[in-house]
Protein backbone atom coordinates (compact mmCIF):
# COMPACT_ATOMS: atom_id res chain seq x y z
CA UNK A 1 0.00 0.00 0.00
CA UNK A 2 1.83 3.26 -1.37
CA UNK A 3 0.83 6.68 1.24
CA UNK A 4 -1.92 8.90 -0.06
CA UNK A 5 -0.59 11.83 -2.12
CA UNK A 6 2.87 10.88 -1.77
CA UNK A 7 5.73 11.10 -4.77
CA UNK A 8 7.42 8.01 -5.63
CA UNK A 9 10.74 8.62 -7.53
CA UNK A 10 12.62 5.73 -9.88
CA UNK A 11 12.34 3.01 -11.76
CA UNK A 12 10.07 0.44 -10.39
CA UNK A 13 9.76 -3.19 -11.42
CA UNK A 14 7.29 -6.02 -10.67
CA UNK A 15 9.13 -9.78 -11.72
CA UNK A 16 7.51 -12.38 -9.65
CA UNK A 17 4.53 -13.95 -9.99
CA UNK A 18 0.85 -13.66 -8.10
CA UNK A 19 -1.54 -15.77 -8.43
CA UNK A 20 -5.22 -15.69 -9.54
CA UNK A 21 -5.72 -16.44 -5.45
CA UNK A 22 -3.48 -13.89 -4.47
CA UNK A 23 -2.47 -11.16 -7.04
CA UNK A 24 0.35 -8.69 -6.44
CA UNK A 25 -0.92 -5.79 -5.64
CA UNK A 26 0.41 -1.88 -5.54
CA UNK A 27 -2.60 0.10 -4.53
CA UNK A 28 -2.78 4.21 -3.40
CA UNK A 29 -3.90 3.78 -0.02
CA UNK A 30 -6.22 6.93 -1.36
CA UNK A 31 -8.83 6.38 -4.98
CA UNK A 32 -9.31 10.28 -4.36
CA UNK A 33 -5.50 11.44 -3.79
CA UNK A 34 -3.39 9.38 -5.06
CA UNK A 35 0.28 8.19 -4.66
CA UNK A 36 2.24 9.15 -7.65
CA UNK A 37 5.26 7.05 -9.39
CA UNK A 38 7.34 9.67 -11.05
CA UNK A 39 10.20 8.07 -13.11
CA UNK A 40 13.85 9.22 -12.14
CA UNK A 41 15.27 10.23 -15.93
CA UNK A 42 12.57 12.09 -17.11
CA UNK A 43 10.63 11.56 -19.97
CA UNK A 44 13.42 11.15 -22.63
CA UNK A 45 14.35 8.03 -21.63
CA UNK A 46 12.77 4.54 -19.28
CA UNK A 47 9.43 3.49 -17.98
CA UNK A 48 8.39 4.46 -14.43
CA UNK A 49 6.37 0.91 -13.90
CA UNK A 50 7.59 -2.29 -15.79
CA UNK A 51 5.95 -5.76 -14.92
CA UNK A 52 6.74 -9.12 -16.06
CA UNK A 53 5.17 -11.21 -13.31
CA UNK A 54 2.27 -12.52 -13.80
CA UNK A 55 -1.14 -11.96 -11.71
CA UNK A 56 -0.65 -8.11 -10.88
CA UNK A 57 -2.73 -5.74 -10.04
CA UNK A 58 -2.11 -1.64 -10.66
CA UNK A 59 -4.89 0.21 -8.47
CA UNK A 60 -5.39 4.40 -8.02
CA UNK A 61 -1.78 5.72 -8.83
CA UNK A 62 -0.50 8.08 -10.73
CA UNK A 63 2.38 7.36 -13.44
CA UNK A 64 4.51 9.99 -14.61
CA UNK A 65 8.20 11.36 -16.10
CA UNK A 66 9.48 8.87 -17.93
CA UNK A 67 9.46 7.44 -21.61
CA UNK A 68 7.06 4.73 -21.12
CA UNK A 69 4.50 4.83 -18.41
CA UNK A 70 3.55 1.60 -17.64
CA UNK A 71 5.01 -1.54 -19.58
CA UNK A 72 3.59 -4.77 -19.09
CA UNK A 73 6.08 -7.49 -20.62
CA UNK A 74 5.45 -11.31 -21.14
CA UNK A 75 2.90 -10.66 -18.13
CA UNK A 76 -0.15 -12.31 -18.23
CA UNK A 77 -4.06 -12.35 -15.92
CA UNK A 78 -2.59 -8.36 -15.02
CA UNK A 79 -4.84 -5.57 -14.32
CA UNK A 80 -4.51 -1.43 -13.98
CA UNK A 81 -7.62 -0.11 -12.69
CA UNK A 82 -8.18 3.71 -11.57
CA UNK A 83 -4.21 4.50 -12.50
CA UNK A 84 -3.69 7.96 -14.29
CA UNK A 85 -0.81 7.87 -16.65
CA UNK A 86 0.82 11.11 -17.84
CA UNK A 87 3.66 13.19 -19.06
CA UNK A 88 4.93 10.39 -21.24
CA UNK A 89 7.90 10.90 -24.25
CA UNK A 90 5.95 8.18 -25.37
CA UNK A 91 3.76 5.85 -25.15
CA UNK A 92 2.11 5.87 -21.67
CA UNK A 93 0.90 2.35 -21.43
CA UNK A 94 1.77 -1.00 -23.08
CA UNK A 95 0.60 -4.84 -23.40
CA UNK A 96 3.86 -6.12 -24.84
CA UNK A 97 6.58 -9.42 -25.84
CA UNK A 98 3.18 -12.06 -25.39
CA UNK A 99 1.34 -10.22 -22.44
CA UNK A 100 -1.78 -11.62 -22.53
CA UNK A 101 -5.29 -11.63 -20.59
CA UNK A 102 -4.61 -8.45 -19.14
CA UNK A 103 -6.53 -5.42 -18.46
CA UNK A 104 -6.55 -1.47 -18.19
CA UNK A 105 -10.04 0.17 -16.97
CA UNK A 106 -11.16 2.72 -14.96
CA UNK A 107 -8.32 4.98 -15.90
CA UNK A 108 -6.97 8.35 -17.17
CA UNK A 109 -4.29 8.56 -19.93
CA UNK A 110 -3.04 12.24 -21.40
CA UNK A 111 0.19 14.35 -22.51
CA UNK A 112 1.62 10.82 -24.05
CA UNK A 113 4.50 11.17 -26.49
CA UNK A 114 5.79 14.53 -25.34
CA UNK A 115 8.79 14.10 -26.43
CA UNK A 116 8.48 11.59 -29.59
CA UNK A 117 4.63 12.20 -31.40
CA UNK A 118 5.51 9.55 -33.64
CA UNK A 119 5.68 6.63 -30.36
CA UNK A 120 3.10 8.87 -28.28
CA UNK A 121 -0.06 6.08 -28.44
CA UNK A 122 -2.29 6.08 -25.18
CA UNK A 123 -2.26 2.48 -25.10
CA UNK A 124 -0.26 0.29 -27.27
CA UNK A 125 -1.00 -3.57 -27.39
CA UNK A 126 1.28 -5.76 -29.03
CA UNK A 127 4.68 -4.44 -30.88
CA UNK A 128 5.48 -4.00 -35.48
CA UNK A 129 6.39 -6.63 -36.74
CA UNK A 130 9.76 -5.73 -37.11
CA UNK A 131 10.34 -5.72 -33.53
CA UNK A 132 11.85 -8.71 -31.98
CA UNK A 133 9.40 -9.21 -29.24
CA UNK A 134 6.87 -12.04 -29.38
CA UNK A 135 4.04 -10.88 -31.35
CA UNK A 136 1.04 -12.87 -30.03
CA UNK A 137 -0.64 -11.35 -27.37
CA UNK A 138 -4.14 -12.46 -26.16
CA UNK A 139 -7.35 -11.17 -24.83
CA UNK A 140 -6.48 -8.12 -23.58
CA UNK A 141 -8.95 -5.38 -22.34
CA UNK A 142 -9.21 -1.82 -22.17
CA UNK A 143 -12.41 -0.89 -20.61
CA UNK A 144 -14.10 2.83 -19.54
CA UNK A 145 -10.77 4.80 -19.74
CA UNK A 146 -10.83 8.16 -20.23
CA UNK A 147 -7.87 9.19 -23.23
CA UNK A 148 -6.82 12.12 -24.45
CA UNK A 149 -6.17 14.97 -24.91
CA UNK A 150 -2.85 15.76 -25.72
CA UNK A 151 -2.15 12.21 -26.54
CA UNK A 152 -0.16 12.82 -29.67
CA UNK A 153 -0.18 9.59 -31.37
CA UNK A 154 -3.62 6.71 -31.67
CA UNK A 155 -5.28 6.46 -28.30
CA UNK A 156 -5.21 2.64 -28.71
CA UNK A 157 -2.73 1.00 -31.13
CA UNK A 158 -3.77 -3.12 -31.79
CA UNK A 159 -1.01 -4.06 -33.46
CA UNK A 160 -0.58 -6.96 -35.79
CA UNK A 161 -0.35 -10.48 -34.01
CA UNK A 162 -2.95 -9.22 -31.45
CA UNK A 163 -5.81 -11.48 -31.19
CA UNK A 164 -9.51 -10.88 -29.71
CA UNK A 165 -8.85 -7.00 -28.00
CA UNK A 166 -11.39 -6.05 -25.61
CA UNK A 167 -12.03 -1.80 -26.31
CA UNK A 168 -15.21 -1.36 -24.52
CA UNK A 169 -16.79 2.00 -22.68
CA UNK A 170 -13.85 4.61 -23.31
CA UNK A 171 -14.43 8.14 -24.03
CA UNK A 172 -11.65 9.82 -26.36
CA UNK A 173 -10.72 13.21 -26.80
CA UNK A 174 -9.14 14.00 -29.95
CA UNK A 175 -7.16 16.84 -28.75
CA UNK A 176 -3.66 16.63 -29.31
CA UNK A 177 -3.63 13.89 -31.70
CA UNK A 178 -0.43 15.13 -34.01
CA UNK A 179 -1.24 13.01 -36.97
CA UNK A 180 2.69 12.10 -37.05
CA UNK A 181 3.66 8.55 -38.27
CA UNK A 182 -0.03 8.11 -39.66
CA UNK A 183 -1.68 8.98 -35.98
CA UNK A 184 -5.01 10.16 -37.30
CA UNK A 185 -7.80 8.11 -35.58
CA UNK A 186 -8.81 7.02 -32.16
CA UNK A 187 -8.61 3.58 -32.42
CA UNK A 188 -5.92 1.69 -34.88
CA UNK A 189 -6.67 -1.97 -35.44
CA UNK A 190 -3.78 -4.06 -37.71
CA UNK A 191 -4.94 -7.35 -35.07
CA UNK A 192 -7.17 -9.66 -35.58
CA UNK A 193 -10.93 -10.59 -33.69
CA UNK A 194 -11.09 -7.20 -31.93
CA UNK A 195 -13.96 -5.92 -30.33
CA UNK A 196 -14.82 -2.30 -29.98
CA UNK A 197 -17.43 -1.73 -28.18
CA UNK A 198 -19.60 1.29 -27.04
CA UNK A 199 -16.91 3.88 -27.07
CA UNK A 200 -17.85 7.25 -27.74
CA UNK A 201 -15.13 9.87 -29.22
CA UNK A 202 -15.00 13.91 -30.33
CA UNK A 203 -12.35 15.07 -32.61
CA UNK A 204 -12.86 18.68 -31.31
CA UNK A 205 -11.66 20.24 -34.32
CA UNK A 206 -8.06 19.00 -35.08
CA UNK A 207 -7.81 18.45 -38.71
CA UNK A 208 -5.13 15.86 -37.55
CA UNK A 209 -8.45 13.32 -37.23
CA UNK A 210 -8.90 12.04 -40.33
CA UNK A 211 -11.62 8.84 -39.19
CA UNK A 212 -12.29 7.62 -35.79
CA UNK A 213 -11.82 4.65 -36.36
CA UNK A 214 -9.19 2.54 -38.72
CA UNK A 215 -8.13 -1.30 -39.40
CA UNK A 216 -5.49 -1.76 -41.62
CA UNK A 217 -3.08 -4.88 -42.59
CA UNK A 218 0.83 -4.70 -41.88
CA UNK A 219 2.77 -7.63 -43.44
CA UNK A 220 2.43 -11.36 -43.32
CA UNK A 221 4.39 -12.76 -40.85
CA UNK A 222 1.55 -12.54 -37.83
CA UNK A 223 -2.31 -12.37 -38.54
CA UNK A 224 -4.10 -9.12 -39.31
CA UNK A 225 -6.36 -6.89 -40.21
CA UNK A 226 -9.56 -9.70 -39.88
CA UNK A 227 -12.72 -10.10 -38.39
CA UNK A 228 -12.70 -6.63 -36.49
CA UNK A 229 -15.87 -5.84 -35.17
CA UNK A 230 -16.94 -2.37 -34.31
CA UNK A 231 -20.34 -1.93 -32.66
CA UNK A 232 -22.54 1.05 -30.75
CA UNK A 233 -20.12 3.53 -31.33
CA UNK A 234 -20.82 7.33 -30.84
CA UNK A 235 -18.65 9.66 -32.43
CA UNK A 236 -18.56 13.78 -33.49
CA UNK A 237 -16.05 13.98 -36.23
CA UNK A 238 -17.10 17.65 -37.12
CA UNK A 239 -18.62 16.28 -40.31
CA UNK A 240 -15.38 15.06 -41.59
CA UNK A 241 -14.11 11.38 -42.67
CA UNK A 242 -15.61 7.82 -41.48
CA UNK A 243 -16.64 6.37 -38.03
CA UNK A 244 -14.98 3.11 -39.20
CA UNK A 245 -12.46 3.08 -42.65
CA UNK A 246 -11.04 -0.09 -43.87
CA UNK A 247 -8.47 0.33 -46.46
CA UNK A 248 -7.13 -2.86 -46.01
CA UNK A 249 -8.80 -5.92 -44.09
CA UNK A 250 -12.04 -6.49 -43.11
CA UNK A 251 -14.68 -5.18 -40.55
CA UNK A 252 -18.25 -6.09 -39.54
CA UNK A 253 -20.02 -2.79 -37.94
CA UNK A 254 -23.30 -2.46 -36.65
CA UNK A 255 -25.31 0.26 -35.07
CA UNK A 256 -22.84 3.36 -34.94
CA UNK A 257 -23.40 6.46 -34.98
CA UNK A 258 -22.92 10.15 -35.35
CA UNK A 259 -23.56 13.31 -34.03
CA UNK A 260 -22.32 16.01 -36.55
CA UNK A 261 -24.74 15.47 -38.87
CA UNK A 262 -22.59 13.28 -41.79
CA UNK A 263 -24.36 10.31 -43.20
CA UNK A 264 -20.45 8.94 -43.89
CA UNK A 265 -20.52 6.16 -41.57
CA UNK A 266 -18.39 3.29 -43.24
CA UNK A 267 -15.86 2.92 -46.12
CA UNK A 268 -13.65 0.09 -47.30
CA UNK A 269 -14.05 -3.73 -47.05
CA UNK A 270 -17.00 -3.65 -44.11
CA UNK A 271 -20.07 -5.28 -43.91
CA UNK A 272 -23.51 -4.62 -42.08
CA UNK A 273 -25.27 -7.05 -39.65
Amino acid sequence: MLAAGVTFTGKFTGAIDGTSAAPITIESASATNKAILSGSSGTGSGTTLTITGDYWIVKNVKVTNSQKGILFDNTNHSLIDGAEVYNTGQEAVHFRDGSSYCTIQNSYIHDAGVVTADYGEGVYVGSDSSASYNHTVIGNSILNNTIGPNVAAEHIDIKEGADGTLVQGNTFNGTGISGANSADSFVDVKGVNSQIYNNTGSRNGNANVVDAFQVHTHGTAYPTGTNNDFSGNSVNMDGVGYIVNVPTGDAKVHNNTRSDGSTSLYNGNYTTY
